[in-house]
């Protein structure tokens, strides 16, 4: 009796579910009546009976709320081909037979009209939730093999060879318990298939990467699979796989209205497939028989990403990178090299030529050997040479109790009562004037000259090098490591900026974790929990990510302020001899310097990320191609240019180098105020101001007409980012700040802060950037109040020159001595070098997150203690990338200024 009503029920709840969606849209099943769900019913399957035809409109309705409107369109498509296809009908009785053991499972008792009214709101849920999809699809297709199921008919878009082989592995995936087709169970396994948690986000299940493409199929002659004797003449057939990724649009409603910040959300499978299908073989596939019908349009908007096997020789730009790079490391190792085996010979030319390293003779020469010798060991800094040692001026003086041994320029000290090892009588202790003969008096030093052997040289000649030398030593790792590794500042140097600038960065790191990889493949979505993504943007902690923007204000800052606490004590001293050469030189040497600074570590990454990056990983997750690097190909030279936040912005390659864009136009337009401000510091200041209140008033203009944030980025097309984050009239205030404070160093290079003045300016600093990171909660918290256009246009405006005088005034602080502990901290000779290999942490971060999320076998889980390591992970992997990217194409670069432009520097 319960089959009997299985069988003539469950088919027609799964009918009227899908109605609903096709016929009916929405169905708010409380707003009809008994009679009327019954009737509605009635017009599909002719239920007369209006408590069973209500019950069921309402477990139709409650079915349509769980899976969704187009999975219900897709089990209508397939079941009322039923109807009419008699194929189709033997697979509805497949599939009813596994919803029989579904119900069988879902314990909901015995099948009845009473158990329809208790349990109508719950049965599509309770019934499909006990449903063995793998199983149904394994009887589906032992029906009468694949090809009945997908017949290939002349309008089908798929490669003959695909279709066989696709079919043959379809059908030899019922038969994988035969251990001739064992093959066929690990590609079935490395298939992915529908996960579970669709609902937290996760709409991406991968299967096995690297297992599927590990597998050789093979297809024995006279095989019978899929009711089909394999005798045709391309039996035995042996075929490779390949990994397939495909992908489908998801109505933003499957994750429950949730608000994704025009994050599209996406259903993606990886699938095991012969290898002698490509893309656009599978596309056709999907649209195929029985699996057309229940895709429907699906099938036309599925994208379907095959990665193909990449050779590196059939692609001219990356060859060319490759040349490139090879010729630096070549570079690289000649330098090295040449520097080591000058080093091998200044070694060999300090070696001494005396037996003893402990022993010097007194007395006329080395050649008569007739003195006592001096012990070496009290000698400071001993030169490895023999010598003869004799009384400055005739005489051994004594300065201040002690002496110093003479050694060219160099003064040793030895003890003035030194007790000498006699070889002979000759030498006279009493010579030496001690005060008392037999008492030796450590604490007292005589002064004697050591004179070089004619024989020997204290140190070698110093030779100057030639200019191919000089060129080669720049490349040298014996002379860049150590340079980039000191933790030494500079004479004069600001030393809190080196702590400022590694925070900085590193706060950069960490709001990009976010970004980088985890939302920026068009194809895939990376994680495994995504709607968990929005309720931690909604705490308060998360704000400081959401404030990183603010460490790119910092940089902006510290270029103003450098700029003009250096350039202005240049400009004063061209101001006393203002020759139209110099001035010519000096404009020119401005330019060039900044230039060649930032332009060829910055042209040499971005040849590697347009050139090379596709063949720098592979995976599951890996993009059809990067969507920045690609653009490279077009727009390069707007960032050779340094334009590129002006023109083309919608094709930015590199897109975070935006920074690097605004930076460089600060510093083009700086040299007009430069000479406004040497002319006269009021009115150079006046010029400053002005620039600067512009830039607060445009960033407000700006902000109020396009009204964006952090969070609608991804989703207003472009608006904010390419009006407003991006351009340099809304960040040049926070840059106006730093040559505030490189005019105020320049005028008081020292000055004094009382103790009440320190306390305002900290206290001040600190509540005005702690209120400007963390505000942003009253709006992202859950269920926050939305900002108002003008609000939002005050705190894009006025917030950026405000974090830069917070900032300021922690500079000056430090500077001035009114750091503290924070001083110490950010002047930590650690720090130092990681600083220097700031410029190149930016520039190559983004490029190992994507790298690290793209090649991953598996999903991102979102929790902080994960976001916390992937963040560290990526900070580590980002500075030792910096190292060998400093050392290969930053450091000699620098190096060779100084070879071209020599003394005039």
């Amino acid at each position: 009796i319960i089959m009997t009503c299985v069988k003539k029920f469950i088919p027609l709840i799964l009918v009227v579910s899908s109605a609903f969606s096709v016929c009916h849209g929405k169905v708010t099943a409380q707003n009809m009546s008994v009679g009327d769900k019954a009737r509605w019913v009635g017009n599909f399957v002719g239920i007369d009976q209006p408590p069973i035809g209500a019950a069921m409109y309402d477990a139709g309705a409650h079915l349509v709320s769980k899976v969704g409107a187009q999975a219900a369109g897709i089990i209508l498509g397939g079941m009322m081909q039923g109807t009419k296809d008699p194929t189709a009908g033997r697979v509805a009785d497949v599939v009813l037979d596994h919803l029989s053991d579904a119900y069988n499972k879902s314990g909901v008792g015995k099948w009845n009209r009473t158990m329809l009214r208790d349990h109508q709101s719950q049965l599509g849920g309770l019934i499909l939730s006990k449903m063995d999809f793998v199983g149904t699809i394994h009887d589906i297709t032992r029906l009468g093999g694949a090809r009945m199921l997908m017949p290939l008919t002349k309008d089908s878009k798929v490669n003959k060879d695909c279709y066989e082989d696709a079919m043959d592995v379809l059908d030899a995936v019922n038969e994988m318990q035969r251990s001739d087709l064992a093959w066929a169970r690990v590609m079935f396994d490395a298939t992915g298939k529908i996960p579970s948690g669709v609902l937290r986000g996760h709409t991406t299940s991968l299967g096995s990467y690297d297992s599927c493409l590990a597998i050789h199929g093979r297809i024995p002659r006279n095989i019978v699979i899929g009711a089909l004797n394999k005798t045709a003449s391309r039996y035995p057939r042996e075929f490779d796989t390949k990994y397939c990724r495909a992908t489908m649009a998801l109505d933003p409603s499957v994750l429950g209205g949730l608000d994704t910040h025009g994050i599209h959300p996406l259903l993606t499978l990886g699938m095991c497939l012969p290898d002698s299908c490509k893309a656009e073989d599978v596309e056709g596939i999907l649209k195929l028989g029985f699996l057309g019908r229940v895709m429907g349009s699906s099938a036309d908007s599925t994208d379907v990403y095959c990665p193909e096997e990449r050779s590196i020789g059939d692609d001219t730009p990356a060859l060319a990178a490759v040349i490139i790079l090879s010729f630096f490391g070549f570079l690289v190792l000649c330098g090295t090299v040449y520097e080591f085996r000058q080093e091998i010979k200044k070694s060999a030319q300090m070696k001494p030529k005396s037996e003893s390293d402990h022993y010097d003779v007194i007395g006329k020469s080395q050649s008569e050997n007739k003195y006592t010798s001096v012990n070496k060991a009290y000698v400071h800094d001993e030169p490895k040479t023999n010598g003869d040692i004799s009384p400055q001026n005739g005489d051994i003086s004594k300065q201040n109790g002690g002496g110093v041994i003479q050694n060219g320029n160099t003064n040793v000290e030895l003890p003035a009562g030194y007790m000498h090892h006699k070889e002979d009588n000759q030498f006279n202790p009493s010579a030496i004037p001690n005060g008392n003969n037999a008492e030796t008096d450590t604490n007292k030093f005589i002064t004697v000259n050591i004179k070089p052997h004619p024989s020997t040289e204290a140190t070698p000649n110093k030779t100057r090098d030639s200019t191919l030398g000089a060129i080669l030593k720049s490349f040298s790792i014996i002379t860049n490591a150590p340079k980039l590794l000191s933790g030494k500042s500079g004479p004069g140097a600001i030393t809190c900026l080196h702590g400022i600038r590694f925070f900085s960065i590193t706060w950069i790191i960490l709001g990009h974790t976010y970004n980088y990889g985890l939302v920026t493949n068009p194809g895939v979505m990376t994680t495994i929990n995504f709607v968990d993504a929005v309720p931690m943007t909604q705490r308060f902690t998360y704000q400081a990510v959401v404030g990183a923007g603010y460490a790119v204000d910092t940089f902006y800052m510290i270029s103003g302020m450098l700029l003009a606490f250096i350039q202005l004590k240049q400009m004063a001293k061209l101001k006393k001899d203002p020759e139209p050469g110099k001035i010519g030189y000096y404009v020119f040497y401005y330019y060039f310097h900044r230039f060649w600074r930032l332009t060829p570590m910055y042209m040499m990454i971005l040849m590697i990320y347009t050139c090379l990056t596709t063949y720098l990983g592979d995976g599951p997750m890996w993009p059809k191609q990067i969507e920045s690097a690609q653009n490279c190909r077009e727009s390069w030279w707007t960032n050779l240019l340094y334009v590129n936040n002006l023109v083309l912005v919608n094709k930015q390659c590199m897109a975070w180098s935006w920074f690097l864009a605004n930076d460089m136009q600060f510093y083009v337009v700086s040299i007009v105020l430069l000479f406004f401000l040497t002319v006269n510091i009021k009115l150079g200041s006046c010029f400053v101001f002005l620039l600067m209140t512009a830039g607060i008033v445009s960033a407000g203009v700006k902000e109020h007409t396009y009204n964006g944030s952090f969070f609608t980025m991804k989703s207003d097309g472009g608006a904010f980012w390419n009006n407003v984050y991006i351009t340099p009239w809304c960040r040049v205030a926070a840059f106006c700040v730093g040559l505030f404070l490189g005019i105020i160093f320049y005028k008081k290079p020292k000055a004094y802060l009382s103790r009440v003045k320190t306390f305002i300016g900290w206290s001040m600093a600190i509540s005005i950037g702690f209120t400007l990171v963390y505000c942003t909660y009253s709006e992202n918290k859950e269920n926050g109040e939305t900002w108002s256009r003008e609000f939002r246009a005050v705190y894009e405006s006025v917030g950026r020159p405000l974090w830069a005088a917070c900032v300021a005034w922690v500079i000056a602080a430090c500077h001035y001595g009114r750091g503290g502990i924070v001083n110490s901290i950010l002047s930590w000779s650690g720090l130092v070098p990681l600083s220097r290999m700031s410029y190149a942490a930016y520039l190559v971060h983004p490029m190992m997150m994507m790298i690290y999320v793209f090649s991953k076998r598996n999903l991102v889980y979102l929790a902080d203690f994960d976001v916390i390591y992937l963040f560290l992970g990526h900070t580590v992997m980002t500075f030792m990338t910096s190292f060998v990217a400093s050392l290969a194409f930053e450091a000699p670069f620098m190096a060779l200024e100084k070879i071209i432009v020599g003394g005039r520097k």
